[in-house]
C-alpha cells in the first residue's frame, strides 16, 4: 500500500468523522457547545490539511498553498544522515517541537534546512512551509552583500508568518503578547512546517522567548531553527560538521559542470592540491565557494586561490563574514582561550589550557561553554576541544596584528594578545624540553613526545613564521624558542625516523641562530642537517652543510663543538673512501675529547676509527677500535652506542665468515635498538641476522627479515638501501620465489 492510498483512506475517515460532528452540531440548533464547535473546527482543519497533502502527492499543488520557500537552484551535495535525522524530527511521532541545525558559519545551515523543507514538500508531509531568516547578509565572490532584511524580535516573526498563513487580524494586532497566542491558536490543526533562519543575530532575550514560542508550538505543527549559536530547547540539535572529501570533490565537480573555466582548472589540478583545498577549508561549503569562485569569476588557478583562503588577511570579506559578529562578543579570556587552542593542532583537555595560560579552570571552563555556544569551538569527545581549520586561520592572523585582520569587516577592531600565543608556545617549548633533550636515557620519554608530534611540529612552524626566518628577525623569543625546540627534539625525530621533519628543523635552527648571532647553536642546526644527508649517502649535501658547521663554530663554538665538526667531516671522508683523510679526521677529533675528558665523545671516535679500518679491509685494528669503544659504552650506560657498536661487530663477523659469531652481537643489537627506539639500527639489526640466515642457507627464513629492514630503509631513504633492495632480490631468488 503506497502513501497515496494511506493518505486517502485517512481523508476518508476525517470526512466521515466531521460529517458525524456536523450532524451532531445540527441537533443543537443555535445553542452548540463549546466543545463541540472546538472539536468541529478542528477536524475541519485536519480535512483541509488531508486534502492539501493529498493533492501535492497526486501532482495538484494548490496555488492557495502557504508556501514561500526560496527557489532552490544551488548545488547541494552529501548531508545524507542529517537529512534523515531532520525528517525524523519532523515526523508526528517524534515529541519535540522540530529540529535545531547549529555550528560555524559557512557550513550550510540555511541549505540543509531548505533541502529538509523541499524533501517534505515533495512528500506532503506538511499544508505549508514558511521560511524567514533575521538576516539576509551574504557572501559571494564579490565580497558581503549588505541586509536587506532584518526581523529582530519574535513579534516580528510571529508577524511575518502570520502574514505568509493570510492571517491578516493576527497581523493587524498590536498587542504582541496577543499576537503570538492568537498565531499559535491559528496554527492547530494545521501541519505548518515553520523555518526560522539566522537566528544568532537576535539578541538573547529574543532567542529565549522564541524557544518559549515552540514549546507550545502545536502539534503536528514543526519547526527548524538555524544558528550559529547552540540553543537545544526540546528539540533534535545538528551541530553541522565538515563535508566528507568526497563530498567535497563532488561538489566542486559540481560547481564545473556551470563554469567552464572552473572545470579546466579542476581538470588541470593535481589531486593532492583539491585534497589540500578540502583540508584548508575544513570541509565548510561556502569556502569551499568562495574559493572556486575566484577561479571562475576572477581568473586564479586553484594554488592561488588556496593561497588565498589560507590568508585571512587577504581574504577579509569571507573571514569577516564567518566570523565578525561573533568576535565583538568575546571577553578577553575568551580569546586567551582561542588564542591557545590556534596552537594546539589537536585537542585539548581543559587541564592543558590551564597549563598553557594563566586562567584557572573555572575561567577556561566558562569561556569554553560561551565559545562551544558561538560556534567557534568544537566539544569533542573525552571533554576535548579544537578549532575549525577556517577558526585556526582566522584567530592566528587576527594574533598576528597584520594591517587588515582586525579592521572592518573582519574584526571591527578586535585584538587577539600575542602574549597568549607565546605562552602556549613556551608551554610546548617546555614540554619537549622536559621529555626529549639528548642525555642518554632521554629516549625513555619519547613516548610522550610522538602523542603530541603533531601539535610540536605545528609549535615549530608557527614559531619560524613569527621569527620572520628565513629574513628580517620579527621576534627574537620566537627564534630563542625554536632553537630551544630544536634541541630538544633533535635525538628524538632522529631515532623515530622522523629524519625529514629532523632535517627542516635543523635548517631553521641554523637560520635562527645566525639571526641571533648565536653561533654554537647554528652551528648545531647545521650539524642537523648535515647528519641527514650522511645517512642518506647524500655526500655533496652533507660535504656542504659540514662548511657551515665549520664556520659557524668557528666563529663562536666551544672546542667540543669544533671536534664534533671535525668528525662530520671525517664521516664525509669515509663516504668518499678517502681513508687517510677519515683517520687523520677521526684521530684528530679523539684527541680533542681525550684532552677534554669527554669518555662518550671518545667511545664514538674510536667507533668511527674502527669503520674506517673495517670498510678498507683491517679486520683486526677494527675489532681492536670496536671493542674499546664497547667497553666506554657499557661502562657508562650508552645503549643507543652499545647497539650500534655491537651491529658493527656483528658485521665484521659476517665479513670474516663467522656468522655464528655474528648472531649473539645482532640480537644484542636488535634487543638495545627495539628499547631506545631508533628505527635505522633496527633496520640494520634485521639486515644483519638476515645475512647470517642466508649464510646458514635458510632463505625463507632470512627473506620476512630482510624485507622488513627495507621497508623501513626505504621510508627513510636511508645509504644502506640499495643494499637492502639486492639482500631482499637476492634472498627472494635462493627461496624460489622468482
Amino acid at each position: 500500500m503506497d502513501n497515496q492510498e494511506v493518505l486517502q483512506r485517512t481523508l476518508n475517515r476525517a470526512r466521515r468523522a466531521l460529517q458525524i460532528l456536523e450532524e451532531e452540531k445540527a441537533g443543537y440548533g443555535i445553542r452548540v457547545p463549546v466543545d463541540l464547535q472546538i472539536e468541529l473546527e478542528d477536524k475541519q482543519k485536519e480535512v483541509t490539511s488531508l486534502e492539501v497533502r493529498l493533492s501535492l502527492l497526486q501532482g495538484k499543488r494548490s496555488e492557495s498553498l502557504p508556501d514561500n520557500l526560496p527557489r532552490y537552484n544551488d548545488v547541494f551535495v552529501g548531508r545524507k544522515q542529517e537529512i534523515a535525522r531532520c525528517l525524523e524530527a519532523l515526523s508526528p511521532e517524534e515529541r519535540g517541537w522540530g529540529v535545531v541545525i547549529d555550528g560555524i558559519g559557512g557550513m550550510g545551515k540555511t541549505a540543509l534546512a531548505l533541502e529538509v523543507a523541499h524533501i517534505a514538500r515533495q512528500q506532503a508531509l506538511f499544508d505549508a512551509y514558511l521560511f524567514v531568516s533575521a538576516k539576509t547578509t551574504w557572501l559571494s565572490t564579490e565580497g558581503v552583500r549588505p541586509e536587506t532584511l532584518a526581523l529582530s524580535s519574535l513579534d516580528s516573526f510571529c508577524r511575518e508568518f502570520a502574514k505568509r498563513l493570510g492571517q491578516a487580524d493576527i497581523v493587524k494586532m498590536t498587542d504582541a503578547t496577543e499576537r503570538r497566542r492568537a498565531l499559535l491558536d491559528a496554527l492547530r490543526g494545521r501541519r505548518t512546517l515553520l523555518i526560522w533562519d539566522n537566528l544568532e543575530t537576535l539578541n538573547t532575550e529574543e532567542r529565549e522567548m522564541i524557544a518559549e514560542f515552540l514549546r507550545k508550538l502545536p502539534t503536528p505543527n514543526k519547526a527548524i531553527i538555524t544558528s550559529r549559536h547552540r540553543t537545544g530547547e526540546s528539540a533534535v540539535t545538528i551541530r553541522l560538521d565538515r563535508l566528507l572529501e568526497a563530498e567535497a570533490l563532488e561538489l566542486m565537480t559540481e560547481k564545473g559542470k556551470s563554469h567552464p573555466r572552473l572545470a579546466q582548472e579542476l581538470n588541470a589540478t593535481k589531486p593532492e592540491i583539491l585534497t589540500a583545498l578540502y583540508e584548508a577549508s575544513g570541509g565548510n561549503p561556502l569556502a569551499l565557494d568562495w574559493t572556486l569562485g575566484q577561479v571562475a569569476h576572477k581568473g586564479y588557478s586553484i594554488s592561488d586561490a588556496l593561497q588565498r583562503l589560507r590568508n585571512a588577511a587577504k581574504s577579509p570579506d569571507l573571514y569577516g563574514f564567518l566570523f565578525a559578529d561573533a568576535a565583538e562578543t568575546l571577553s578577553r579570556n575568551d580569546r586567551t582561550v582561542l588564542s591557545a587552542l590556534a596552537v594546539f593542532l589537536t585537542p585539548a583537555k581543559t587541564a592543558a589550557l590551564a597549563d598553557a595560560t594563566d586562567l584557572v579552570i573555572t575561567e577556561i571552563q566558562v569561556s569554553l561553554e560561551r565559545l562551544v555556544t558561538l560556534s567557534l569551538v568544537n566539544d569533542l569527545d573525552g571533554e576535548r576541544f579544537g578549532l575549525h581549520p577556517l577558526t585556526r586561520t582566522y584567530i592566528r592572523a587576527a594574533v598576528s596584528g597584520t594591517d587588515t585582520i582586525g579592521t572592518a569587516p573582519l574584526a571591527s577592531g578586535i585584538r587577539f594578545d600575542s602574549t597568549a600565543q607565546h605562552k602556549v608556545l613556551r608551554y610546548w617549548v617546555d614540554f619537549a624540553q622536559k621529555y626529549g633533550g639528548y642525555n642518554k636515557d632521554a629516549y625513555k620519554t619519547h613516548d610522550k613526545l610522538e602523542a603530541e608530534w603533531q601539535n610540536l611540529e605545528g609549535v615549530a612552524t608557527t614559531l619560524r613564521e613569527i621569527a620572520g626566518i628565513p629574513g628580517a628577525l620579527k621576534d627574537q623569543q620566537a627564534a630563542q624558542m625554536l632553537i630551544d625546540l630544536e634541541d630538544a627534539l633533535s635525538k628524538f625525530l632522529f631515532f623515530r625516523g622522523y629524519w625529514d621533519e629532523h632535517l627542516r628543523l635543523g635548517e631553521w635552527c641554523y637560520q635562527a641562530g645566525k639571526a641571533l648571532s648565536q653561533w654554537s647553536n647554528a652551528g648545531w642546526g647545521a650539524y642537523s642537517v648535515a647528519w641527514i644527508y650522511y645517512n642518506r649517502a647524500e655526500t655533496d649535501r652533507a660535504a656542504s652543510w659540514a662548511a657551515q658547521i665549520a664556520e659557524a663554530m668557528e666563529r663562536g663554538g666551544s672546542r667540543r663543538d669544533k671536534a664534533i665538526a671535525i668528525r662530520l667531516q671525517g664521516l664525509i671522508a669515509e663516504q668518499r673512501k678517502d681513508w687517510a683523510e677519515a683517520e687523520r679526521l677521526h684521530q684528530e677529533a679523539l684527541a680533542i675529547y681525550r684532552e677534554l675528558e669527554k669518555e662518550d665523545d671518545g667511545a664514538i671516535a674510536l667507533n668511527d676509527l674502527g669503520k674506517v679500518a673495517h670498510l678498507q679491509g683491517h679486520y683486526d685494528r677494527a675489532e681492536s677500535y670496536y671493542k674499546q669503544a664497547l667497553a666506554i659504552a657499557k661502562k657508562l650506560g650508552l645503549k643507543q652506542e652499545e647497539a650500534y657498536i655491537s651491529g658493527n661487530l656483528g658485521l665484521l663477523a659476517i665479513d670474516c665468515d663467522r656468522p655464528s659469531e655474528a648472531r649473539p652481537w645482532y640480537e644484542r643489537e636488535l634487543a638495545l635498538a627495539q628499547e631506545v627506539g631508533r628505527q635505522d639500527l633496527v633496520a640494520s639489526t634485521q639486515s644483519g641476522l638476515a645475512q647470517v640466515l642466508e649464510k646458514e642457507e635458510r632463505y625463507t627464513e632470512a627473506l620476512p627479515l630482510a624485507q622488513a629492514a627495507l621497508e623501513i630503509r626505504e621510508r627513510l631513504r636511508d645509504q644502506d638501501l640499495d643494499f637492502s633492495r639486492q639482500l631482499v632480490e637476492r634472498l627472494r631468488r635462493k627461496a624460489g620465489m622468482e
